[in-house]
């Protein structure tokens, strides 16, 4: 059985997040959370099940740029010891914290075989 449950979200930057916001939307997505950042405008868009993880970043993404994709599940220390076990290059050294959603967000990232960036996010219970 494995740790983990499936994709959680796909995380795509932004220059203008209303204009995202807007055009989602029209596409059938719903935001359903919204987080503010140090003045960046984070949200999570729902169709389906699939989720985006859109964020507002002074860089210029390059058109259709996909940042990550987040595995999800419900026990971030064993998935963490688990991929350091096999061997993947970590990009995060530790567990990270994040106060999105109501309890916060526990996760990591770390290079696939590709070296595309992968994270493992949890929704924090309490």
């Amino acid at each position: 059985m494995s740790i983990f449950k499936g994709v959680s979200h796909v995380g795509i930057p932004t220059n203008d997040f209303a204009k995202s916001v807007r055009d989602y939307k029209k596409i059938g997505f719903e935001l359903i959370n919204q987080e503010d950042n140090n003045g960046s405008q984070t949200g999570f868009f729902q169709l389906g099940n699939l989720m985006l993880e859109v964020w507002e970043t002074v860089a210029n993404p390059v058109n259709g740029a996909i940042n990550h994709y987040a595995l999800d599940t419900d026990d971030v220390i064993a998935a963490f010891a688990q991929i350091k076990a096999a061997g993947f290059k970590l990009i995060d050294q530790q567990i990270m914290h994040l106060p999105f959603w109501e309890h916060g967000i526990s996760y990591f990232n770390f290079y696939g075989p590709n070296h595309e960036v992968i994270e493992v996010c949890q929704r924090n219970k309490k």
